[in-house]
């Protein structure tokens, strides 16, 4: 028997929710794996790593790493890749081979892992719980990991309309971190954790104008980020011309994530951003899902 792991793409922040607030997007990577002699990783499609000996595979040292955390052997496997998930692009790459190696233990290894175990050892790994928590649960979720364990509150938020604008090059997450400010002002950071509350109530009752508002009033990292993104100010205006509510930077960018009407024209996009990939998606409900199927 073969399983499917299907890992969703995530958007982490919404500008604000600095590292706990992940919205779920339906971009995917596809995991097959099958008992084999020996591991095997083979890449069905582009936006994964190449070159890679299997055991140096972000996918299979996490497995490797959450059998051996639960005291348990992983067989070997021959692994199949599909993914539609840009590498340092800020759509949680990274959390989906994460979540997805996590998985892959769990079902090869019979461990029954519950999805908060899953979330809590992903957020290990990863080092801060909304991408991941994203991924597993689907939907928006605003998570929290407080060392022993890692809270997740799910969203249950209207079918809003994202416009995803990936750009060609990528963004390396420790250069987007490593030009933050090390402390803030209170008064600055009382105001931002203001504003993220905010938009949190904003996404529970679905006011898209609200949720579109406060995704642009952040003051922890997108004041610095904004820069190392060189259209991205100039695509924020043009989007709000057309009638989007709000941009973000989607994670630590340089993909840049704005909420639209339904109606929004892209089309008129196109001719001025040729250089970024654009698609209008809803919020994917569901998250982490698996299924063992004959081959």
């Amino acid at each position: 028997m073969t399983v499917e792991i299907r890992v969703p793409a995530s958007s982490a922040n919404l500008g604000p929710g600095f590292d706990c607030l992940g919205l779920a997007l339906p971009f995917f990577l596809t995991v097959h794996a099958s008992p084999s002699e020996k591991w095997k990783i083979t890449n069905q499609t582009e936006h994964l790593p190449v070159g890679l000996q299997p055991q140096d595979h972000l996918l299979v040292r996490t497995a490797l790493w959450t059998a051996e955390k639960y005291g348990q052997s992983l067989p070997p496997c021959d692994v199949e890749l599909s993914s539609e998930i840009p590498l340092a692009r800020g759509l949680g790459s990274s959390a989906a081979a994460i979540v997805g190696g996590i998985q892959l233990a769990n079902e090869m290894a019979n461990l029954k892992l519950s999805c908060e175990e899953i979330v809590h050892l992903a957020s290990e790994l990863e080092g801060h719980p909304d991408n991941v928590a994203a991924a597993v649960y689907g939907e928006v979720v605003v998570a929290i990991d407080l060392g022993s364990r890692t809270e997740v509150m799910k969203l249950h938020a209207a079918d809003f309309y994202w416009l995803v604008a990936i750009p060609n090059n990528e963004l390396k997450t420790s250069v987007a971190r490593g030009v933050l400010p090390d402390t803030y002002q209170r008064d600055t950071a009382v105001k931002s954790s203001a504003v993220a509350n905010m938009l949190v109530a904003a996404l529970s009752i679905g006011d898209a104008e609200k949720v579109g508002f406060y995704m642009e009033q952040d003051n922890f990292h997108e004041p610095y980020r904004f820069s190392l993104i060189e259209h991205a100010e100039a695509f924020r205006r043009d989007v709000k011309r057309l009638g989007a509510f709000g941009t973000s930077i989607s994670g630590a960018g340089p993909t840049l994530l704005s909420l639209v009407p339904a109606e929004f024209p892209i089309e008129q996009l196109s001719s001025l951003y040729p250089h970024l990939s654009l698609s209008i998606v809803t919020t994917w409900g569901a998250g982490l899902e698996t299924k063992q199927i004959a081959k």
